[in-house]
């Protein structure tokens, strides 16, 4: 079951990606991209907004390291593709997608790596034994 809060950023990310995608279209093509970045690094940040949310509104404990690869990665993921998505629609440069998806996948995730990592690591509930 998805939560409600999940289509907050899901939102937001679709909202980046038209900005990025018209961007590319309509602006100097260092301006442009200058603009697709920029939209990138908040879709990043709404990923991470959204983990953090997730993590403490399931309380995950130290050590659940399943759980928070999961969660960081389904927070994550999601977002990225869907701002790809709307970017490459509203550009008309289908080839955008091939080009620049490994560079977006992998900066999506170091994040979702990261914040699992320190969600897992630095939780404030404990384990029970």
């Amino acid at each position: 079951m998805v939560s409600p809060a999940f289509f907050i950023p899901l939102a937001v990310s679709a909202i980046l990606g038209a900005i990025a995608g018209a961007a590319l279209r309509w602006a100097a093509p260092q301006q442009g991209w200058n603009i697709f970045i920029a939209a990138f690094l908040w879709t990043l940040i709404a990923a991470a907004g959204s983990t953090i949310g997730r993590f403490a509104g399931e309380r995950i404990r130290r050590g659940q390291w399943c759980r928070g690869l999961w969660l960081a990665h389904l927070q994550s993921f999601p977002l990225t593709t869907i701002f790809m998505l709307v970017a490459t629609l509203l550009s008309a440069r289908f080839t955008l997608l091939p080009t620049v998806m490994p560079v977006l996948y992998a900066a999506t995730l170091v994040v979702a790596l990261t914040l699992a990592l320190l969600g897992v690591i630095m939780s404030p509930y404990v384990r029970r034994p």
